[in-house]
Protein backbone atom coordinates (compact mmCIF):
# COMPACT_ATOMS: atom_id res chain seq x y z
CA UNK A 1 0.00 0.00 0.00
CA UNK A 2 2.88 2.00 0.76
CA UNK A 3 4.71 1.70 -2.31
CA UNK A 4 1.06 2.49 -4.23
CA UNK A 5 1.04 5.81 -2.35
CA UNK A 6 4.75 6.69 -2.73
CA UNK A 7 4.28 5.53 -6.65
CA UNK A 8 0.87 8.25 -7.05
CA UNK A 9 2.68 10.77 -5.13
CA UNK A 10 5.39 10.73 -7.60
CA UNK A 11 3.25 11.04 -10.71
CA UNK A 12 1.15 13.75 -9.06
CA UNK A 13 5.12 16.00 -8.28
CA UNK A 14 5.83 15.23 -11.88
CA UNK A 15 2.15 16.61 -13.27
CA UNK A 16 3.01 19.70 -11.30
CA UNK A 17 6.12 20.57 -11.90
CA UNK A 18 6.14 19.75 -15.65
CA UNK A 19 2.48 21.62 -16.02
CA UNK A 20 4.28 24.57 -14.96
CA UNK A 21 7.34 24.79 -17.30
CA UNK A 22 4.32 23.87 -19.85
CA UNK A 23 2.42 27.00 -19.05
CA UNK A 24 5.23 29.54 -20.11
CA UNK A 25 4.71 30.53 -24.13
CA UNK A 26 8.23 30.87 -25.63
CA UNK A 27 8.67 33.34 -28.58
CA UNK A 28 10.79 32.21 -31.61
CA UNK A 29 14.13 34.10 -33.16
CA UNK A 30 13.39 32.74 -36.79
CA UNK A 31 10.06 32.99 -38.41
CA UNK A 32 9.14 32.35 -42.10
CA UNK A 33 8.77 35.93 -42.85
CA UNK A 34 10.85 38.98 -42.05
CA UNK A 35 9.37 42.24 -40.61
CA UNK A 36 10.42 45.06 -42.86
CA UNK A 37 9.05 47.90 -40.21
CA UNK A 38 7.49 47.93 -37.15
CA UNK A 39 6.00 51.11 -36.04
CA UNK A 40 3.65 52.62 -33.55
CA UNK A 41 1.38 56.04 -33.06
CA UNK A 42 0.11 57.48 -30.06
CA UNK A 43 -2.69 59.14 -30.44
CA UNK A 44 -6.05 60.51 -28.19
CA UNK A 45 -9.50 60.54 -29.12
CA UNK A 46 -12.66 62.77 -29.07
CA UNK A 47 -12.93 62.00 -25.96
CA UNK A 48 -11.23 64.04 -23.44
CA UNK A 49 -10.04 60.56 -21.09
CA UNK A 50 -9.06 58.27 -24.10
CA UNK A 51 -5.95 57.96 -25.41
CA UNK A 52 -4.30 55.01 -27.46
CA UNK A 53 -1.60 53.09 -29.42
CA UNK A 54 -2.02 51.75 -33.10
CA UNK A 55 1.07 49.58 -34.48
CA UNK A 56 1.95 48.95 -38.11
CA UNK A 57 3.98 46.12 -39.00
CA UNK A 58 5.10 45.30 -42.98
CA UNK A 59 6.42 41.99 -43.06
CA UNK A 60 7.89 40.67 -47.05
CA UNK A 61 5.85 37.22 -46.80
CA UNK A 62 1.95 38.30 -48.30
CA UNK A 63 0.74 34.12 -47.56
CA UNK A 64 1.66 34.65 -43.89
CA UNK A 65 -1.45 35.85 -41.62
CA UNK A 66 0.15 37.72 -38.51
CA UNK A 67 -3.01 37.20 -35.79
CA UNK A 68 -2.15 39.43 -32.85
CA UNK A 69 0.29 41.76 -31.18
CA UNK A 70 1.76 41.97 -27.73
CA UNK A 71 2.96 45.24 -26.45
CA UNK A 72 3.94 47.72 -23.72
CA UNK A 73 1.06 45.47 -21.31
CA UNK A 74 -1.45 45.20 -23.95
CA UNK A 75 -2.50 43.03 -26.77
CA UNK A 76 -4.36 43.34 -29.98
CA UNK A 77 -6.01 41.73 -32.86
CA UNK A 78 -4.15 42.32 -36.56
CA UNK A 79 -5.69 43.58 -39.53
CA UNK A 80 -4.12 42.97 -42.73
CA UNK A 81 -4.02 46.22 -44.92
CA UNK A 82 -3.92 45.68 -48.92
CA UNK A 83 -0.67 46.81 -50.06
CA UNK A 84 0.64 45.81 -53.75
CA UNK A 85 4.15 45.07 -52.18
CA UNK A 86 4.20 43.62 -49.10
CA UNK A 87 1.58 42.41 -46.24
CA UNK A 88 1.10 45.07 -43.74
CA UNK A 89 -0.77 44.33 -40.40
CA UNK A 90 -2.37 46.99 -38.10
CA UNK A 91 -3.59 46.91 -34.68
CA UNK A 92 -4.90 49.27 -32.03
CA UNK A 93 -5.27 49.46 -28.11
CA UNK A 94 -6.86 51.81 -26.23
CA UNK A 95 -6.12 53.13 -22.22
CA UNK A 96 -7.74 55.64 -20.25
CA UNK A 97 -5.79 58.64 -18.67
CA UNK A 98 -8.44 60.03 -16.06
CA UNK A 99 -7.88 58.06 -12.92
CA UNK A 100 -11.49 57.17 -11.13
CA UNK A 101 -12.65 58.72 -8.39
CA UNK A 102 -13.90 55.79 -6.09
CA UNK A 103 -16.25 56.41 -2.83
CA UNK A 104 -15.45 54.70 0.44
CA UNK A 105 -18.13 54.60 3.15
CA UNK A 106 -18.82 53.08 6.06
CA UNK A 107 -22.55 52.52 4.55
CA UNK A 108 -22.20 49.96 1.18
CA UNK A 109 -25.02 51.73 -0.55
CA UNK A 110 -22.96 55.14 -0.34
CA UNK A 111 -20.59 53.18 -2.85
CA UNK A 112 -22.99 52.69 -5.19
CA UNK A 113 -21.51 53.60 -8.81
CA UNK A 114 -17.67 52.71 -8.26
CA UNK A 115 -16.23 51.17 -11.20
CA UNK A 116 -14.75 48.53 -10.65
CA UNK A 117 -10.99 48.40 -10.95
CA UNK A 118 -9.37 47.94 -14.49
CA UNK A 119 -6.66 45.65 -14.11
CA UNK A 120 -4.15 44.42 -16.63
CA UNK A 121 -3.18 41.12 -16.97
CA UNK A 122 0.26 39.52 -17.28
CA UNK A 123 1.46 38.68 -21.03
CA UNK A 124 2.81 35.30 -21.71
CA UNK A 125 6.20 36.96 -22.65
CA UNK A 126 8.90 39.16 -21.36
CA UNK A 127 8.98 41.95 -23.38
CA UNK A 128 11.15 45.51 -22.84
CA UNK A 129 9.66 48.27 -23.73
CA UNK A 130 11.05 48.90 -27.56
CA UNK A 131 9.67 45.37 -28.21
CA UNK A 132 6.63 43.25 -29.31
CA UNK A 133 5.67 39.48 -30.11
CA UNK A 134 2.84 38.54 -32.97
CA UNK A 135 1.60 35.89 -33.34
CA UNK A 136 0.60 34.12 -36.73
CA UNK A 137 -0.31 30.58 -38.16
CA UNK A 138 2.12 28.59 -40.20
CA UNK A 139 0.91 24.93 -41.37
CA UNK A 140 -2.25 25.24 -39.29
CA UNK A 141 0.02 25.85 -35.97
CA UNK A 142 -0.31 29.29 -34.01
CA UNK A 143 3.57 30.47 -33.59
CA UNK A 144 4.90 33.37 -31.96
CA UNK A 145 8.11 35.82 -33.15
CA UNK A 146 9.96 38.46 -31.12
CA UNK A 147 10.23 41.89 -32.68
CA UNK A 148 13.40 43.21 -31.17
CA UNK A 149 12.86 47.00 -32.31
CA UNK A 150 9.48 48.87 -32.72
CA UNK A 151 9.88 52.15 -33.25
CA UNK A 152 7.94 55.41 -32.82
CA UNK A 153 6.66 57.30 -35.69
Amino acid sequence: MKKFIGTGLVILLSFAVFGCCASKVKAQNEAPFKVLEATYTNWAGEQPDKIGTTLRITINNKEIQLDSVYFRNNSASLKRVDSIENAIFTGSFTTSTIPHDYILHSDPKEEFGNKPPVTVSKLPFEIKENEAVVSYFFKDKINYYKILEVKQE
